[in-house]
């Protein structure tokens, strides 16, 4: 049966000369990988262009057969107009596309988190000024939607924060995977921070390396064989 959906392109492997493997978290399946003609011609059906990072796709492809399907009809159903442009917001697409390709490995369907990225991403492209740290924001956030949001209930001054654990703890822990009272409080500050409020944040380059480098510690503790991301030291060259 063929059914039109719309998906969030994750990314793109080379299959053979003609055909590559597209990584894409439809609205209505979750995460699927899909077969594309590799054409750059103007009359072909499918454009490759349109494949690029974090791109939003309407298209058609059969449901419920073994193997990859062929897409069809493909057009994009939020066409960016700074993202692809922007050597910034190009890098943040990178880097986040492959942080959600090592998180969402087989995310089903979640029409909390597909609302979630099209905001977020929707949001990043409209963006003039004042995104710098939209990828900090972007990642704590997304926590809450893959069943992994640091529980800071009850917290209190001189508490700790349990990376390992994922919660507030009275105590020092006897392992070296948590936060000192001061990065607790500063933690719990900017789990509050939404894109529209990111001002008040006012990292800079040092305190966005820090929070990034603890940000991919607590994934790495949490979900299990997260990788090392290739396209995280560029993102942090850049905005160094």
């Amino acid at each position: 049966m063929i059914e039109s959906m719309n998906g969030i392109v994750l990314r793109t492997i080379k299959h053979s000369d003609t055909l590559m493997v597209a990584d894409i978290l439809t609205q209505q399946h979750g995460r699927m990988s899909f077969l594309v003609p590799m054409s750059k011609g103007r009359r072909s059906g499918v454009r490759n262009v349109l494949f690029q990072p974090l791109s939003m796709l309407s298209f058609s492809a059969p449901v419920g057969r073994r193997g990859l399907a062929r897409l069809s009809e493909v057009q994009p159903y939020l066409l960016y107009s700074s993202i692809p442009y922007d050597v910034y917001k190009s890098a943040m697409a990178l880097f986040l596309s492959e942080f959600l390709c090592a998180v969402l490995r087989e995310e089903g369907e979640n029409e909390a988190l597909f609302a979630y990225l099209d905001y977020a991403f929707s949001w990043l492209d409209e963006a003039r000024e004042g995104y710098s740290d939209f990828h900090i924001v972007f990642l704590l956030q997304l926590t809450r939607f893959i069943g992994i949001f640091p529980n800071v209930e009850g917290a209190r001054r001189g508490a700790y924060f349990d990376l390992a654990a994922g919660c507030i703890v009275g105590e020092h822990p006897v392992h070296g995977q948590f936060l000192s009272p001061d990065d607790t409080a500063n933690f719990i500050e900017l789990l509050s921070v939404g894109f529209d409020d990111m001002g008040r944040m006012a990292l800079n380059r040092r305190a966005r390396g820090q929070y990034l480098a603890l940000i991919d510690n607590y994934y790495r503790l949490h979900v299990p064989d997260f990788p090392r991301l290739r396209s995280a030291e560029v993102l942090r060259e850049l905005f160094d």
